[in-house]
């Protein structure tokens, strides 16, 4: 079946081929019929190079490509988690020896389903985990404890632990926080791949099944979910997360789940246990446990007689059972926030016995927690702690108000007023564009710049929210356009400008102009659709970036790649648009191509490695993303193109019918030749011949000369035959003086507009008459039919679709391959997912840019297409400006530049972040950061915001420096 498929596919590509073919060679793709041969010609294709790629020998086999995969997220997840625990000096000395109990038995399931027996108990230390696991029947425990008791500590010290005895085929443990899960909207397994796939966006790729690398490992069971904090969901959800849990797992499918005592108990009382699953509960720490710890990570100080002291020591020995500080010392949380306030900066814990206010346990616990944040910074050079304190409030309100606790870096945006979240970089490109246009205009330029600017910019904004739906992404920038289209049709003359052939051409400038820069906008939303910019994008990468070269001289080779790339697309579009400007286009190819060189900085931490290569799979990925690329970009091109048509075309073919023959009154007569004509009353004649095209006898002779050469015969006017010098030899020239009828010809690219014919009845070409015609004149001359209008309406917005839809197809294609996985087996850091996502962005504007520039170049000498494909291949030039800017990195530059502002947040972000997540106040959770724990966010949240705000940092609106 499948060769008889193939078959099918190869005879319809060499049909429409001789379709094409011949068409090419009679160069007759002017017209709408043969546009829909090329455009079958490529489904065709594209079909047939689908059907080929499907399939291909030589490849991994599921199950080996499956557990190469599970060893790489082992080794990535260990390496990850070993440099938090360092980075939390959980080893420095050594752990806090949190211990735990089996819990009440009415919080577990019945012992016959648990299995061991009903006496089996599950005591045991923090060392202890992966044992006490172990000897599970189910191999599910869930692990409570009060806020602050260390069952995150656990769930890290479980997933090392069991990484350390993991042996090949084993699953591999791997944290999720809870807090993300909607129980009642989404299934479990498509939460976790999703959040597998986001932490480690290799597992992200589409394997042949349909699924994801991560969907596929957590259905074989090679992942063991560690799931922490359920108590961290809505009320309303966590009894139906249990409820979800125990629908979705099956027999001795492996989990550990966190929570806080209370709520799980209530838990438990409003709905179920979580089946087969055995409970244990974390105990408070002695308080001989936590003075022993405060005392051995303390700084060193000589006593009376010269012994070994600290200054905790005191404030320990008059302590008493039931004191507030025995009380919050009981949690390793509280004893962690002790010892970075007062064991490691130098301060005196005597005030915690002398201060009156803290005879309340809850507000020693808030004042250590307030405490934390300026002790961890009061060490750094770099940043000023009452700054720092504000920014990680603004921080943790944002999370806060969006109910997470992922510190996302390409979700800041979301932080900024509407509507900036989804147009704000559109409307800062607007205002750049307008910071160029605006003083051009005061220097004399074209007033319409800053119009056409600014309609550009709403139209691109009006097509982009659509992105929110799917369904809707493609149908209301073709809303949109109707009344546009129809503005045009209403306005433009019902004649040809024989110079563009384009509707637009000759109509009113204010209007024109509006009209011409929202439908431009228009197209460049369309592209961004087709190319699949969504509304929220992650970050991404490329295969480009870190496979072979690294170090400083693949830093350099991407810079000078990137750099050459760029200065060479600005040359070729510089050379058509500014012929005459050789030194202006050179200077600016220099100055793109050294930006964009600065730019791509850096070396990719994030790109896969490892495996055998598989130049075969490539070319496959290559054609089927192709194949799906060009078929949005053509539907998507070629639909707007049909509402363009339908509705411009429509509406001035209608008036074109409705207009008067003549543009003067009096009687028509009829020549032998079968023309009509009408005579004014200055002795212009206006004629109209039999096929509809319109001719213009002048009142008076015309003095002119008639140049003939190589068979050719053109009339010229004397300045030019004298300027142009046209009767030098081997011309031939004759004085003549006579009226001469003129018309005009369609549209041609050699210049040539007006034919004269001589009273002999012999047609001439003919050079500049514009002196012979005022405005009147050449309007009738180049006046169009109703049929004239709508063949040229639908050759232009079918050539003008399909120069776009190309474009558009090949520039998502690029971007659906220009994907690569990144490597789990590296430690994964959010600065360089950002300067990766910064390099991707860039090389996908480029390519998009190179592809427009090269399809318009090319296609109407190719294929002999109107001009109008080019004009749609053009139009999507400034996707590429439009891409980066959309990118995650491109927004994450427009919530930078607000917040900085306003000083809610550092110019120099990700070196802030970086630099807490150093210092113990964030933790890194894959590619995200967030607060060490849940209660120190709650309480930078809540705490009040001072009462006045801190000024923009420095260096936020002076330089620009790398994030």
């Amino acid at each position: 079946m499948r060769y008889w498929r193939r078959g099918i596919w190869v005879g319809a590509v060499l049909a429409t081929g001789a379709v094409v073919a011949v068409a090419v060679r009679e160069r007759s793709l002017s017209s709408a019929g043969s546009l829909v041969s090329v455009l079958g010609f490529l489904v065709s294709m594209a079909g047939l190079v689908a059907n080929t790629l499907r399939t291909g020998p030589g490849e991994r086999s599921p199950a080996e490509h499956l557990e190469h995969a599970a060893d790489a997220l082992a080794e990535g997840v260990r390496l990850h988690w070993q440099a938090e625990w360092r980075l939390r000096r959980l080893q420095d000395p050594k752990p806090l020896p949190v211990r735990w109990t089996t819990a009440d038995p009415w919080l577990a399931d019945a012992a016959e389903n648990i299995g061991g027996g009903g006496d089996a108990r599950f005591d045991g230390v923090l060392d202890d985990i992966a044992r006490v696991f172990a000897r599970v029947p189910a191999r599910r425990l869930v692990v409570l404890g009060a806020p602050g008791s260390g069952k995150t500590v656990l769930a890290v010290r479980f997933t090392l632990d069991l990484l350390e005895r993991r042996d090949t085929g084993d699953p591999v443990p791997v944290i999720f926080p809870l807090a993300t899960w909607q129980p009642d909207s989404t299934e479990l397994y498509a939460w976790l791949s999703a959040r597998l796939a986001e932490g480690y966006p290799a597992l992200g790729s589409l394997q042949r099944s349909g699924s994801s690398l991560a969907a596929e490992l957590l259905e074989s069971g090679r992942v063991l979910p560690v799931l922490d904090g359920l108590d961290e969901l809505a009320a309303p959800l966590r009894a139906e997360a249990v409820r979800r849990l125990n629908s979705a797992l099956d027999d001795g499918s492996p989990l550990l789940l966190t929570c806080r005592s209370q709520v799980y108990a209530q838990v438990v009382a409003d709905g179920d246990v979580f089946t087969a699953a055995a409970v244990v509960e974390l105990q408070p720490l002695a308080f001989e446990e936590a003075a022993d710890f405060l005392r051995r990570t303390a700084r060193p100080v000589r006593g009376p007689a010269g012994e070994r002291t600290t200054a905790w020591d005191p404030v320990l020995a008059r302590t008493r059972p039931g004191d507030p500080v025995r009380r919050v010392l009981a949690s390793p949380l509280m004893v962690a926030m002790a010892r970075a306030v007062y064991g490691e900066s130098g301060n005196d814990p005597e005030e915690l016995l002398r201060r009156p206010e803290f005879a309340d346990p809850t507000a020693l616990e808030e004042y250590l927690l307030d405490a934390f944040v300026p002790a961890a910074f009061a060490g750094s050079t770099r940043w000023d702690t009452g700054r720092a304190v504000h920014w990680l409030r603004f921080l943790a309100r944002h999370l806060e108000h969006r109910d997470t606790r992922d510190l996302a870096w390409w979700e800041l945006h979301t932080a900024l007023p509407r509507p900036l979240p989804s147009l704000g970089p559109l409307l800062l490109l607007g205002l750049l564009a307008e910071a160029v246009c605006l003083p051009l205009w005061a220097l004399g330029q074209d007033p319409a710049l800053p119009a056409v600017t600014a309609a550009t910019v709403a139209g691109v904004c009006a097509g982009y929210a659509a992105r929110g739906r799917p369904r809707r992404q493609f149908l209301l920038p073709l809303v949109y356009a109707v009344p546009l289209s129809l503005a045009v049709g209403l306005t433009r003359p019902l004649s040809q400008d024989p110079y563009f052939a384009v509707p637009f051409a000759g109509m009113p400038r204010a209007l024109g102009w509006l009209a011409v820069g929202g439908l431009y906008g228009l197209v460049i939303a369309t592209g961004l659709a087709a190319v699949g910019m969504p509304a929220s994008p992650l970050p991404s990468t490329m295969p480009f970036f870190g496979r072979r070269r690294r170090g400083p001289r693949g830093r350099w080779a991407r810079r000078a790649g990137a750099g050459l790339l760029t200065a060479a697309g600005v040359l070729l579009v510089g050379a058509g648009v500014l012929p005459d400007a050789p030194l202006l286009t050179a200077l600016g190819a220099v100055v793109a191509g050294a930006v964009t060189a600065y730019l791509v900085r850096g070396e990719s931490a994030v790109v896969a490695k490892g495996g055998r290569r598989d130049p075969a799979g490539r070319t496959r990925r290559l054609g089927r993303a192709m194949v799906h690329g060009l078929a949005v970009g053509l539907l998507a091109g070629l639909t707007l193109g049909a509402v363009f048509t339908l509705a411009e075309g429509g509406t001035a073919a209608t008036r074109a019918a409705l207009r008067d023959d003549f543009p003067v009154s009096g009687p028509v007569r009829h020549a032998p030749d079968g023309s009509r004509y009408v005579d004014a009353a200055d002795g212009t004649r206006y004629g109209l011949r039999a096929h509809g095209h319109t001719y213009l006898v002048l009142p008076e002779p015309v003095h002119g000369t008639l140049v003939e050469r190589g068979g050719t015969r053109d009339f010229a006017l004397p300045a030019d035959v004298r300027d142009l010098e046209l009767c030098a030899p081997p011309a031939r020239c004759t004085a003549i003086d006579q009226r001469l009828a003129i018309s005009a010809h369609d549209y041609r690219p050699d210049g040539e507009v007006f034919t004269v014919r001589l009273t002999d009845g012999r047609d001439a070409g003919s050079y500049d008459l514009s002196p012979l015609l005022d405005r009147a004149r050449s309007e009738w001359v180049t006046r169009q039919s109703p049929g004239a209008i709508l063949r040229t309406a639908v050759v232009f917005g079918l050539a003008g679709g399909l120069g776009l839809g190309l474009v558009g197809g090949i520039a998502a294609g690029l971007h659906r391959w220009l994907g690569a996985p990144v490597d789990v087996t590296r430690s994964l850091s959010p600065s360089a997912i950002l300067g990766t996502d910064r390099g991707t962005a860039l090389a996908r504007a480029l390519f998009t840019y190179l592809a427009a520039v090269l399809a318009g170049s090319a296609l109407p000498r190719l294929l002999g297409l109107p001009d109008a494909a080019s004009i749609g291949a053009y139009a999507l030039i400034p996707t590429g400006v439009v891409t980066v800017a959309m990118s995650a990195w491109g927004r994450l530059a427009v919530a930078r530049l607000w917040l900085c502002a306003r000083g809610a947040l550092p110019w120099r972000l990700m070196a802030f972040l970086g630099e807490a997540h150093r210092l113990g106040v964030l933790r890194q959770a894959g590619a995200v950061y967030q607060f060490r724990h849940a209660r120190l966010q709650e309480r930078l949240s809540s705490s009040p915001a001072p009462a006045t705000r801190p000024r923009p940092a420095p260096g936020c609106v002076r330089r620009s420096s790398r994030p």
